[in-house]
């Protein structure tokens, strides 16, 4: 088996499929709950006015009926919630991908002109991979219908591989847009100080502004900021074909996007998602190792008394 079939056809258990299910389903489900959709799909008409025709049958969006919407939006999150505990996860998951589909643009129609990282990109992609995907066979209530299904086997790594690419790759293009738009002076010191005084001093943005202030005093840490920012951006999708380097890349990114958020105030919405890069057969094992040594400190404890 050459390295290309293996990297999409290797077997492997079913455990990191579902751990994605799971996380995808949730990750929808908060940015649901965290909007007021309906509310938006009721606003007065001359909120509508720069809508086009095109954008409103693209997304199946009627202006003027909330109470539509708070329907759609109740099914919809009970289809994400069907979705996390594998109930009808295929019919799950399709109904929620295409129900978030609606809702994504709401925002961006109102009031940006990018409808980019509203949120629900990532999960509506997401969805559709898992409806087409055997998601459900561990860790879910349709598991008691999958017998025999339980241990590893190639269909579980296709998909799996397909969404930690789907996850990777705005970190790819982020950093190729910066090369793109600006060029490698992107990484600047100089223009890293900029961004962060813009950011930090941002009144309708700027919560938090002691970090960023900070570094933007010290030329040489916004030097390093600048090529390590470049350099982990272009670089993480070397964590799709490599696992070791998940190890470094997931803990860096999460560090990356505390380190944004504290010094910048932007806050990166997806970083649930990289749950799909965890070992969680490694998982599993080191908590039945926990358990097991708990239970033999307490039969210890036990025969000594």
């Amino acid at each position: 088996m050459n390295r290309w079939t293996r990297f999409w056809f290797a077997e492997v258990s079913p455990f990191g499929l579902a751990a994605a299910r799971v996380a995808f389903a949730l990750y929808g489900l908060w940015i649901l709950l965290s909007r007021d959709f309906p509310g938006i799909a009721g606003l007065p008409a001359d909120f509508w006015v720069a809508v086009t025709p095109q954008a409103r049958w693209r997304y199946l969006i009627v202006p003027g009926h909330s109470t539509a919407e708070f329907v759609l939006e109740a099914v919809a999150v009970a289809a994400l919630l069907a979705a996390a505990l594998g109930w009808r996860t295929r019919i799950a998951c399709l109904v929620s991908a295409l129900l978030l589909y609606h809702f994504a643009p709401y925002e961006a129609l109102m009031w940006t002109p990018s409808p980019y990282f509203r949120g629900l990109e990532l999960p509506i992609l997401g969805l559709a991979i898992l409806a087409a995907a055997p998601c459900a066979d561990v860790w879910s209530l349709d598991a008691r219908h999958a017998t025999g299904r339980s241990g590893v086997s190639w269909e579980y790594r296709w998909s799996l591989a397909l969404l930690q690419i789907l996850v990777a790759q705005p970190y790819l293009f982020a950093g190729y847009a910066k090369l793109y738009y600006t060029g490698i002076r992107w990484a600047s010191g100089e223009n890293i100080r900029n961004h962060l005084l813009a950011f930090t001093q941002d009144e309708f943005i700027a919560v938090h502004t002691r970090l960023g202030t900070w570094l933007a005093a010290h030329p040489a840490l916004c030097s390093a900021i600048g090529a390590g920012t470049m350099l982990f951006e272009l670089s993480f999708m070397l964590s799709v074909f490599f696992p070791r380097l998940r190890r470094v890349y997931v803990p860096a990114a999460l560090a990356f996007h505390t380190g944004i958020l504290f010094s910048m105030n932007i806050y990166w919405m997806y970083w649930p998602l990289l749950a799909v890069f965890v070992n969680w057969d490694d998982v599993r094992a080191r908590v039945s190792r926990l358990w097991s040594g708990r239970g033999a400190a307490a039969d210890a404890e036990f025969s000594r008394t």
